[in-house]
C-alpha cells in the first residue's frame, strides 16, 4: 500500500488515523495553514505524505512546548529553511572539497 510514500496521498480520516491526532488537531494545524490539503472541506481533504510529517511535529511542539499554532507555524518554515540551508551548504562543501589541495 505505501511503498512508494512520495506519491501516496491520504485522506482526512485516515490522516488522522496516520497521524494518530484527532480530528479537532488537524483541523487547527489546517486553519492556521501549518500544512495545506488539497480539496474545498474535510470531506474532500487529500494529504500529501509529507504533510503527516509535519502535522505530528506541529503538534508534538504546540503539546511539549506550548507554542501556540500561529508561532508553530513560523517555527516549522523556519525549521524547513533552516534544513533547506543545511543541505546547500553540504552540497557546496562536497563541491569546494574538488578544488582544494592539500
Amino acid at each position: 500500500m505505501m511503498n512508494d510514500l512520495k506519491h501516496y496521498y491520504f485522506s482526512f480520516e485516515e490522516l488522522c488515523d496516520v497521524a494518530e491526532l484527532s480530528s479537532h488537531i488537524i483541523i487547527e494545524i489546517v486553519e492556521h495553514g501549518i500544512i495545506e490539503p488539497d480539496g474545498a472541506d474535510p470531506e474532500n481533504w487529500i494529504f500529501s505524505t509529507q504533510m503527516v510529517t509535519v502535522a505530528k511535529k506541529a503538534y508534538r511542539l504546540h503539546r511539549d512546548l506550548n507554542i501556540d499554532w500561529q508561532g508553530i507555524a513560523l517555527t516549522i518554515n523556519l525549521l524547513d529553511e533552516l534544513e533547506q540551508l543545511k543541505l546547500e551548504n553540504k552540497q557546496l562543501r562536497r563541491r569546494l572539497d574538488r578544488f582544494i589541495t592539500d
